[in-house]
C-alpha cells in the first residue's frame, strides 16, 4: 500500500492530484484507508458488494457486523435512506458534518453486506474536510469501519495501520493527515424507534445532543439486534491481557517487585506523579493525559503503546462514567472484557 500524506495540505488543486490515484483505486473497487475526525477508517464504494466484502476478509471481520456509510454532502442521503425524522433533522442541523452517527431505514440501493442483512443503515457525514473533499471526488458514499483487525484497538495513527495491514494487497493507499481531532469513534444513535436510543457511546456526548436538539435519547441496557457497529463484548482489545483499576495507587502496593515488572500500566499524570512518589522508576507507566478530552484523544494510543511493550499484562485507571467519560468506560470495559484487578 501506498501513504498519501495531505497533513496541511491547503492546495486545492494539488490536494485533488494527490487524492486522484486513490479516488480511481475506489472507482476500481479497492480499498482506501481514509482519515476521519474520529479514527482511521478502511473505506470501499458502498454500492459495490464486492469491494464491500473485501472490507470484511482484510478486517476478518464477521458479516453480522454493519458498516457506517460515510456521506460528504446532504444530497447523498436520498440514495441511502428512505426517510429521516424530524428530530433526527434536528441531529443533523446541530452536528453534521461531526461525530455522530444515525440509523435510519435504507433505501433498496444499499447492499444487505452493508447493512448485515437489516432494513437500516448507520450514516454519518464526517467533520475531516480531507475525508469529505475525498468521498465528493470518489462520486459515491463510502463504507468504513475503522482500519484495525476486528476486535482490535482502533488506529489513530499510520504506524497501527502499517501494524495491521502491512501485508494486506487489496489496500492500495493510505491518505494520511496526522492524528484524529477526538480520538474514539461517532456516537451512534437509532432513530427507527421512538425516543431515539443510543446504539454507542461515542465523541459527543448524548446529553449534549438531547439538550441541544431538546430531543429525548433513551439508553440501550440489551440489544436484540447488531444495528450498529462496536457492540460485541469483546471489542477495542490490546493484544495483551488487560485489567481495569479503580485505585491504582492501592492496587499497585499490593503488588510484589516481580510482579509490578509484569505489567504496563496506563493512568492519568496526577495517578503516575503520585506513583513514582512511592515506587521511583520501578513501574512502567503510559500516560494518557489529565481530563476526559485528553483520554478520549489519546486512549487508542495508549492501549497500542502497551501492548508493544515489553510486559505480560496492561492495567488501566478507569474514568467517571459520566459525560465523556461513558464512551471511556464502554471502550475499557469492553478491550479488558470486563475484567478487574480490584473489585
Amino acid at each position: 500500500m501506498k501513504i498519501i500524506d495531505v497533513t496541511n495540505l491547503e492546495d486545492k488543486k494539488l490536494l485533488d492530484k494527490k487524492l486522484s490515484s486513490a479516488v480511481e483505486a475506489i472507482k476500481k473497487g479497492e480499498l482506501v484507508v481514509i482519515p476521519t475526525e474520529t479514527v482511521y477508517g478502511l473505506a470501499a464504494d458502498c454500492f459495490n458488494p464486492e469491494a464491500v466484502n473485501k472490507i470484511f476478509l482484510v478486517k476478518n471481520r464477521p458479516y453480522s457486523d454493519p458498516l457506517i456509510v460515510h456521506i460528504s454532502n446532504i444530497e447523498q442521503v436520498k440514495d441511502i435512506v428512505v426517510d429521516i425524522p424530524t428530530d433526527a433533522k434536528k441531529i443533523i442541523s446541530n452536528f453534521w458534518p461531526g461525530p455522530v452517527s444515525l440509523v435510519l431505514y435504507k433505501t433498496q440501493k444499499v447492499p444487505d453486506i452493508v447493512t448485515a442483512g437489516l432494513n437500516t443503515v448507520c450514516v454519518r457525514m464526517p467533520e475531516n474536510k480531507i475525508t469529505r473533499k475525498f468521498i465528493n471526488l470518489c462520486g459515491v458514499p463510502l463504507a468504513a469501519p475503522s482500519a484495525n483487525i476486528f476486535s482490535r484497538v482502533s488506529a489513530t495513527d499510520i504506524k497501527h495501520i502499517l501494524k495491521d495491514f502491512k501485508d494486506k494487497k487489496e489496500i492500495k493507499y493510505v491518505i494520511y493527515t496526522g492524528r484524529p481531532k477526538y480520538g474514539l469513534e461517532s456516537t451512534v444513535i437509532d432513530c427507527t424507534t421512538y425516543p431515539f436510543r443510543v446504539l454507542r457511546y461515542g465523541a459527543i456526548e448524548i446529553e449534549k445532543i438531547a439538550k441541544v436538539c431538546n430531543i429525548k435519547i433513551l439508553e440501550t441496557k440489551k440489544l436484540k439486534e447488531i444495528k450498529s457497529p462496536g457492540t460485541f463484548k469483546k471489542h477495542y482489545s490490546p493484544t495483551k491481557p488487560t485489567f481495569l483499576s479503580k485505585n491504582l495507587i492501592r492496587y499497585i502496593k499490593k503488588l510484589e517487585k516481580d510482579e509490578l515488572k509484569e505489567i504496563t500500566f496506563v493512568c492519568s499524570n496526577k495517578t503516575k506523579n503520585k506513583i513514582l512518589n512511592c515506587f521511583k522508576n520501578n513501574v512502567s507507566i503510559i500516560t494518557y493525559g489529565d481530563n476526559l478530552k485528553e483520554i478520549a484523544k489519546n486512549l487508542y494510543l495508549c492501549l497500542r503503546l502497551a501492548e508493544d511493550m515489553d510486559k505480560k499484562f496492561i492495567v488501566v485507571e478507569t474514568v467517571p462514567n459520566k459525560g465523556l467519560g461513558k464512551t471511556i468506560m464502554d471502550r475499557l470495559i469492553k478491550a479488558s472484557e470486563n475484567k478487574w484487578v480490584d473489585r
